[in-house]
């Protein structure tokens, strides 16, 4: 159950994390499996990343990615829109130590079946998009970066 309707009005709430200073370092180290191993252990029941979550949505376990978007990777293109199936809340938590240097690799985030959609803009480090998936009748896609490099932790509620 959504916590706080009245934040979730454009179908998200952008607000800050407060990460451990470990996980920056291991960013700026690039240390994906060091990040990962971090991530589990702030993603599990009673965690602080758990808990922080619990505070908007009730759910009963998380499941992430460490998403890495490069401007210049040949593969880099637009995602497609998708709802998350049957999980109920999102987020996007952001890495990224310079924002200001990206271009593109915006959210996008649209009531299912529309075609105009809120375009978010990769926030700076620490601060975290909630958003809400297909159960609340929203989609999202991850639009083509054009400059820079994007480093997110990309997260489902279930």
């Amino acid at each position: 159950m959504l916590k706080a309707p009245d934040l979730f009005k454009q179908g998200f709430h952008l607000t800050t994390f407060p990460l451990p200073q470990e996980v920056k370092e291991l960013v700026i180290k690039k240390d994906w499996e060091g990040l990962d191993k971090e991530m589990k252990s702030l993603t599990q029941k009673g965690a602080l990343l758990y808990e922080f979550l619990k505070t908007f949505h009730d759910f009963n376990e998380i499941e992430f990615i460490i998403s890495i978007r490069d401007a210049s990777s040949p593969w880099e293109e637009d995602g497609i829109w998708h709802d998350d199936g049957s999980r109920v809340f999102a987020f996007s938590l952001s890495l990224t130590t310079h924002p200001e240097k990206i271009q593109g690799g915006r959210l996008g985030l649209r009531p299912k079946g529309e075609e105009s959609f809120l375009e978010i803009p990769t926030p700076e480090f620490g601060k975290i998009i909630l958003f809400l998936t297909g159960v609340y009748g929203y989609e999202h896609k991850i639009h083509r970066l054009t400059q820079g490099v994007r480093i997110i932790i990309a997260g489902w509620c279930s």
